[in-house]
């Protein structure tokens, strides 16, 4: 393979900056290990992850980039050595493992394939999709009346603890705090008898006129698809993840340029706004969305940069169309593709928009404390994000050291996000269990769950979130809707455990939270160009554009490798009030930062790897709060409940 251009690997690596012997090196990486520019730097992000925790501030130098290449030659020699076992083998281990089972399961697909052909010796199907549908599909008996044990195949995996789990047990950095929020504040001292959270689902509450909304806009034929159908938690939509029209997709875009553009002429009081890809010769104020063309490589869009930004309108502010958006001479901005714009600017000739100024999409109504329906009452939560088990095994000794904390800590909610059962898991993926994901869940994650329902004071409450990547779940499209009492008992959930939808709007003793159970900033930190951005640290303002948006998904498109986005759940994704605390768990460097009264927290995963991971504790005391906010005008009613919280970011 030739050397890798420069320009190539600049465009790969984001435009971050290269030093001369950095890509002398990365041209070598390519040219001997036979790697295109977009797979060495997979291969950076990678290192990053796995060394760094995910910090995309580094700078790829020529020392790191040795490290790099150390890890793709070991993955070289791990295929070879693959290679040379030849397949002889393992097609015989194959087959000795099926003549070994007894039976079929006749409630699966798999099993009744197999009992068609007489002398099958088909291996199972052990692909994550399959293994998600198969399982699913086994719903005849319950995981509660009947956990299967692991399968003897494996005994050394599940039997006994593999090294990892030892070093696990082994480690020193368990309960250092890495990054923490307000730590001067005094945790709330919650009586023994303080009665129940009230809950409050956002969601639900504003699903009526979501409903009334989308069969306005959503004519014809089609509205009828996309009406709401009462559940056992009130009114949510009908799931057709498989099934989504390209007409549905235009219709929603358009929606929120539509929405944006008549709040922005409210509040910055223009009286029409301008349609960009006409020309103008004074300056004009345009709404649209932020999109990237990569004309050179035809269907494969490529990550922005400076040149390669357009702006698209809505059918009414300019037929849909697009136009070039100029940022050279723009002071600040911050841009991903798929976000909605409130640009300052002129179109001279006609063939592309000059910006000067992005200015400040409107917010939704942040009410202080004292304006609020419901008091602002002291809580603690604990909240934790999967996987919870390391990626040898499958014992979860992190899930059971975080239940341990939660016991000692007795918070008034805890949040426990997935995956559960996650399909990246390397054994899955390997092929290497024979139990399904809902038996998994039963036998090893079930006993841990009941044991902190059993300890929790009856006040408590535990709240479980679904995730895409979760094999227990039968959605693998964003957003899901919250797992059924139903569902809970087949997987021996224990009673008095929740579900909530992904994404998640509650309202917990009248503070608001927003949850969104997907890596949409490992999503959007590939996609930003930025200039100087207000929020110059890069993490939280990935999340502060989130809030800025309203949006729990901005991102258009979304990667090929992430779960489906479905359009005609839109409603689900918009954020029906300003979250006080926004929770968006991600592989990249956990964070807590408060902004604009805007508490956003990554509490990072429970575990990496061969690794623990993190959670987050939380605090909300109004009390300990008091006298710090003497200096607030009006006092601690004039506040937001940001200011009363205190977080700690947690090592497992």
């Amino acid at each position: 393979m030739s050397a890798a251009s420069t320009t190539d690997l600049l465009k790969a690596f984001g435009g971050a900056k290269l030093e001369p012997d950095a890509v002398a090196e990365c041209q070598s990486i390519c040219q001997t290990f036979d790697l295109s520019t977009s797979e060495l730097f997979i291969r950076w992000q990678t290192f990053l992850i796995n060394q760094h925790g995910g910090d995309v501030s580094i700078l790829p130098t020529r020392e790191r980039l040795l490290q790099v290449r150390a890890l793709v030659q070991q993955e070289q020699e791990r295929k070879l050595l693959s290679q040379r076992r030849g397949a002889h083998s393992s097609q015989t281990a194959k087959l000795s493992r099926n003549k070994e089972r007894t039976h079929y399961d006749k409630n699966s697909v798999e099993g009744l394939l197999q009992g068609m052909v007489a002398g099958s010796q088909r291996e199972p199907l052990t692909t994550p999709q399959s293994t998600k549908r198969v399982g699913l599909l086994k719903a005849g008996t319950s995981v509660a009346r009947n956990r299967v044990a692991f399968s003897p195949m494996t005994p050394s995996v599940f039997a006994e603890p593999s090294p990892s789990a030892i070093r696990f047990s082994n480690r020193t950095n368990m309960g250092r705090t890495e990054d923490s929020l307000h730590s001067e504040l005094l945790p709330p001292v919650l009586p023994a008898d303080r009665p129940s959270v009230t809950m409050c689902d956002l969601l639900g509450k504003f699903s009526e006129a979501e409903a009334v909304s989308s069969d306005e806009s959503d004519a014809g034929d089609d509205s009828a698809e996309v009406k709401l159908a009462t559940t056992a938690r009130g009114a949510t939509r009908r799931m057709r993840y498989m099934f989504e029209k390209l007409g549905t997709r235009t219709e929603v875009v358009n929606r929120r340029i539509e929405r944006m553009a008549i709040e922005s002429k409210t509040q910055y009081n223009i009286e029409a706004l301008a349609n960009p890809t006409y020309p103008h010769q004074d300056t004009v104020t345009a709404v649209g969305r932020i999109m990237s063309i990569n004309l050179e490589e035809g269907q494969t869009p490529a990550p922005i940069t400076g040149e390669s930004l357009f702006l698209e309108t809505s059918r009414r502010l300019g037929n849909g169309r697009r136009t070039p958006l100029d940022v050279r001479t723009t002071p600040s901005f911050s841009l991903f593709p798929g976000q909605i714009v409130v640009v300052e600017g002129k179109n001279l000739k006609g063939t592309e928009f000059l910006a000067t100024q992005f200015c400040p999409l409107p917010r939704l109504p942040h009410p202080c404390i004292g304006e609020r329906d419901s008091a602002v009452l002291p809580f603690s939560a604990v909240i934790a994000a999967g996987p919870y088990t390391l990626s040898d095994n499958f014992e979860y000794e992190p899930l059971g050291v975080l239940v341990d904390h939660a016991l000692t800590a007795a918070p008034s909610v805890v949040f426990l996000l997935g995956p559960f059962v996650s399909e990246g898991h390397p054994m899955i993926r390997d092929g290497l269990v024979e139990m399904l994901p809902e038996e998994i869940f039963g036998a090893k994650i079930s006993p841990h769950l009941a044991r902190l329902r059993e300890g929790l004071p009856s006040t408590s409450v535990v709240y479980l979130v679904p995730s895409a990547d979760d094999l227990c779940c039968p959605y693998a499209s964003f957003p899901q809707p919250q797992l059924s009492r139903e569902q809970l008992d087949q997987l021996a959930v224990p009673e008095g455990i929740l579900s909530l939808s992904n994404p998640a709007q509650v309202a917990i003793n009248g503070v608001v939270f927003g949850v969104s159970n997907i890596d949409v900033l490992f999503h959007l930190v590939k996609e930003e160009v930025s200039r100087l951005p207000a929020l110059s640290d890069r993490l939280p303002r990935l999340a502060w554009h989130l809030v800025e948006q309203r949006h729990f998904y901005p991102l258009a498109p979304p990667p090929a490798d992430c779960a489906g986005i479905l359009a005609s759940q839109d409603g689900r994704l918009k954020m029906q009030a300003m979250p006080d605390i926004l929770i968006t768990p991600s592989q990249l460097k956990q964070f807590v930062r408060a902004h604009d009264n805007v508490v956003m927290l990554n509490p990072g995963y429970s575990s990496k790897g061969l690794a623990g991971g993190t959670f987050a504790r939380l605090f909300v005391n109004l009390q300990s709060g008091a006298e710090s906010s003497s200096s607030i005008l009006g006092g601690p009613a004039r506040a937001f409940p940001a200011s009363f919280t205190s977080i700690e970011i947690v090592r497992i």
